[in-house]
């Protein structure tokens, strides 16, 4: 059984054939590109195998909470969820902020493949943290 963790990167996995990602918070201003920034951070940490990072800066207390009920801790879920991926490449389409969450709506392509699905966001202090994925 996948951890909640793998579930919510493993949605978002593709085959981007090498290609360099694009920094879609670019598109947006304030609080929405603070919001898309974080989604980008996913795919960074992806790309870059930081599961620390993932955790640790971008995963709500809440997420890593359901991860831990699974009984494996978030790093450990995170490196897995890795392995499995042959990539990971974001477009943030858009960016909806009403108080202290947000939903980014993402979309990943795989050849003539597109999935859209929806993240959910909470803001912790001054930084946005993923909470779900909606698919």
């Amino acid at each position: 059984m996948r951890t909640p963790l793998a579930v919510c990167v493993l949605a978002l996995v593709l085959s981007a054939c090498g290609a360099a990602p694009r920094d879609s918070a670019q598109d947006f201003s304030g609080t929405e590109r603070d919001v898309a920034a974080t989604v980008e951070g996913l795919e960074s940490a992806a790309r870059e195998d930081n599961s620390d990072e993932l955790c640790t800066q971008l995963l709500s207390d809440r997420l890593r909470a359901a991860v831990k009920e699974e009984g494996i801790n978030c790093v450990t879920a995170a490196k897995r969820a890795f392995e499995d991926a042959d990539s990971l490449d974001l477009t943030v389409d858009d960016v909806s902020v009403s108080g202290n969450t947000a939903t980014a709506n993402v979309t990943s392509r795989a050849g003539s493949n597109t999935k859209t699905d929806t993240l959910e966001l909470e803001k912790v202090g001054a930084v946005w943290k993923i909470l779900t994925l909606r698919p």
